[in-house]
């Protein structure tokens, strides 16, 4: 098809019309060349603009509204949690006159619910059309399938998970001042645990408002290297730029959170670790792997706590052994000059060593001659701890060439590989060069040989 929709192609015609298809041919182009001029100019000066531009500008505006959503929904999803442990707090801490505020706290946890719930929804409306507007999509049903929607639905109902607001009786004394309402449940207990769930959305937002996804060279070479920006990235980048603060953040994170959900399962039973200080004692103990053993979880929920903080707290660990081994690590400068320094002191043993070989090689032989049996045996056990000595010197600083040629192969595989492209540069341009001039030669050679087969035929 042409630019103003017109085919491009037209079917072969039969050669005994001749004249006749020629000039069917011609009253239909000029029946076209009519049907464009008889348009208004306008349309034809004005074009509209590329579909390419209107896909870029409509992604980095769903982008930019992903982005808002993702924010929105970390913030609800916080707030929530915070509700959550301030309703918990005042429960335990309160009096039966704090009903009615705890019953409007508990609802505002449910309100709060509500409202992430429509904005995980519209997040994932955004994405479907984001994913539709880079794949050229008409149905939205093609960019959603089984997979996508499992997971839309999971994270749905980890997000509506909440303790649900109903009224608490009082107990204790008559004294209205001072009975306690009702602690919270079992159920309870483990729906406002599990509210914990919905910091996955973290990683998210960071992900989204990173430089990642903003910086366009970031995206155009991970492109090209067919990497995809997702969740691992991000945090493989925050633990190469600043490892410290991010195991740092992370580990303070999770004792705090673990204390005080510790200290929930534990509350009910009034034991040792019901108390938020006690917990906030017994999880880094448990989280470094000592056990004291003075301090002990009873309740289910509070040994699963202890169990996720020894896992966690192992994994912590060895990713602090890691980072500290890095930090340790020489820089490639200071290889050099350590090994350099090292190549020179194994040297200057290895000449000691050979010249006490030769020494006492010199000595046994010159008592030889004289026949000291004595001196002989001596000089003997002494070439031999001087060999020893002349070998075990020379496998160390073989072990440091070792070394030094695992750090400089590449660079030294660069440079061989630079030298062998550059000589068969130089060779093809030869080989080129002599293959013109055997040209040039062979043209010469048939020109003279033509001459020499003409010139006669002109003499005759």
């Amino acid at each position: 098809m042409g630019r103003s929709g017109w085919p491009l192609l037209t079917p072969c015609l039969p050669a005994s019309r001749g004249k006749t298809a020629r000039s069917d041919m011609q009253s239909k182009e000029l029946t076209d060349i009519s049907i464009l001029n008889s348009q208004p100019k306008v349309d034809l000066l004005w074009e509209p603009p590329s579909e390419n531009l209107r896909k870029l500008k409509k992604r980095k505006v769903l982008v930019e509204q992903k982005k808002k959503l993702s924010a929105w929904a970390l913030f609800l999803a916080l707030l929530g949690i915070l509700l959550m442990v301030l309703h918990t707090e005042l429960l335990w801490y309160g009096t039966c006159q704090w009903l009615v505020y705890l019953y409007l706290m508990n609802c505002s946890i449910t309100i709060a619910t509500i409202m992430l719930l429509i904005l995980i929804i519209a997040f994932h409306f955004k994405e479907i059309q984001l994913f539709m507007n880079d794949n050229s999509l008409v149905d939205w049903r093609i960019a959603v399938n089984t997979k996508k929607f499992a997971w839309i639905v999971l994270e749905i109902v980890v997000c509506a998970v909440h303790p649900i607001p109903f009224e608490r009786q009082c107990k204790g004394s008559i004294d209205s001042e001072t009975q306690a309402p009702d602690f919270l449940s079992d159920a309870d207990i483990v729906l406002s645990i599990m509210m914990f769930l919905r910091l996955y959305l973290l990683p998210r937002t960071v992900l989204l408002h990173s430089r990642v996804l903003v910086d366009a060279s970031y995206r155009s070479i991970g492109a090209l290297n067919k990497i995809k920006f997702q969740y691992q990235f991000v945090v493989k980048i925050l633990m190469n730029t600043c490892p410290g603060r991010v195991l740092l953040i992370l580990s303070v994170s999770l004792w705090v959170v673990s204390s005080w959900v510790l200290s929930v399962c534990e509350r009910e039973g009034h034991r040792g670790a019901g108390n938020l200080t006690n917990a906030m004692w017994l999880i880094p103990i448990t989280f470094l792997t000592i056990g004291y053993g003075d301090l002990v979880p009873f309740s289910v929920c509070g040994k699963l706590v202890c169990l996720f903080t020894g896992v966690m707290g192992v994994g912590c660990t060895a990713l602090i052994v890691a980072v500290a081994a890095q930090k340790l690590e020489f820089t490639k400068a200071e290889k050099h000059v350590h090994n350099f320094m090292m190549d020179i002191h194994y040297m200057k043993q290895i000449k000691c060593a050979a010249a006490n070989v030769l020494g006492e090689a010199w000595l046994l032989h010159r008592h030889t001659k004289r026949g000291e049996s004595s001196k002989i045996r001596l000089h003997q056990r002494e070439l031999l701890g001087a060999i020893h000595i002349f070998r075990r010197r020379r496998r160390r600083h073989k072990n440091l060439k070792d070394q030094v040629n695992a750090m400089v192969d590449i660079s030294k595989m660069q440079m061989i590989m630079m030298d062998l492209d550059y000589n068969f540069t130089s060779s093809h341009q030869d080989l080129e060069k002599r293959i013109d001039q055997l040209d040039k030669k062979l043209d010469e050679i048939s020109r003279l040989i033509m001459t020499a087969i003409e010139s006669p035929q002109v003499s005759h």
